[in-house]
């Protein structure tokens, strides 16, 4: 009976209804991290909240490895599944691989490829910003100084369980539970909803770069999510976009890890001058690029497989 209800119900209150699951989440989260990092450190509560403050502390490094995990267990991953149970039958919430693991090696191929468009658009958003007003361009500077403190201090690797963690938080569980959440849920409501699969892909991808809150990065994490969803589109699973999504993210991990601290504030925080390897990382993307949208094209063509919703 409940089941049915969430069903035949309007895809604007799915969407209401799946955003309250993914608030909920977040709270808890909050919460259940809270109470994690305490029976860690054995600090008190408020010790713990003023340790955690900090996130270049040894504390305040683990309460964000922790909080990032819980999150995208709760928030994404348990929502979807949830989603998936209610909406029986209208999300992509599957372990379904694609028809030809060649999909897969296009989603290796993606996340390679959309590194020079990324920087591109990047640079494209900072122009954008200098036309906004000064209030909001204030505010999502603050957004991003936080951000940017999160990030210097998740990718810095005091110890060694630090690294395998950190490819937990920021690799593996935001691959699968956002790719779950937004490609697997929103996606598909959004193409249903407008009856339009470009709908769909677009709006799942600007909700996909909001909820970070990062603007400064606002344009190509929209870009690389349209990406994402519409490999799910084309080849029915979420699997391809997961990989390409988890390749993404741990070549930064990995990178950290490998060039340290420093790398870190020049490449991930600054945007320097493009250099000589960065032209020839373009100019070999451009060419994979045109020959994975060629073969997506004729598979799609040639196959009997039908895209999850019509366009």
């Amino acid at each position: 009976m409940i089941r049915t209800a969430f069903q035949t119900m309007h895809p604007f209150g799915q969407f209401i209804f799946f955003c309250c699951l993914i608030l909920t989440g977040m709270g808890l989260a909050s919460g259940l991290g809270l109470f994690l990092v305490i029976q860690w450190t054995g600090e008190s509560m408020l010790e713990a909240m003023a340790s955690m403050s900090a996130s270049d502390s040894p504390n305040g490094r683990t309460y964000n490895l922790i909080l990032n995990s819980i999150n995208q267990l709760l928030s994404f991953g348990a929502a979807a599944f949830l989603a998936r149970y209610l909406f029986k039958g209208q999300t992509l919430v599957t372990g379904r691989m694609p028809q030809s693991f060649g999909w897969i090696a296009w989603g290796i191929v993606f996340a390679w490829c959309a590194q020079p468009l990324i920087d591109v658009t990047y640079r494209l958003n900072a122009l954008c910003m200098e036309l906004l007003p000064t209030a909001w361009v204030t505010q999502a500077d603050l957004l991003e100084k936080m951000a940017q403190k999160v990030t210097v201090s998740l990718l810095s690797f005091d110890d060694a369980w630090h690294f395998p963690a950190t490819l937990v938080a920021v690799a593996i569980l935001p691959a699968i539970c956002e790719e779950m959440a937004f490609r697997g849920v929103l996606q598909p409501l959004f193409a249903r909803w407008t009856r339009s699969i470009h709908a769909g892909v677009w709006i799942s991808a600007l909700l996909f770069s909001a909820i970070h809150l990062q603007f400064h990065g606002f344009l190509p994490r929209m870009i690389l999510g349209a990406g994402l969803g519409y490999l799910v589109h084309y080849s029915g699973s979420l699997w391809p976009a997961i990989v390409a999504h988890f390749l993404n993210n741990a070549m930064a991990v990995c990178l950290a890890a490998w060039f340290g601290a420093e790398w870190v504030q020049e490449e991930m925080v600054e945007m320097g001058a493009w250099e000589w390897s960065d032209y020839l990382s373009a100019a070999f993307a451009i060419p994979f690029v045109w020959i994975g949208v060629r073969w997506m094209q004729k598979r799609v063509a040639s196959s009997k497989h039908h895209p999850v919703i019509s366009s």
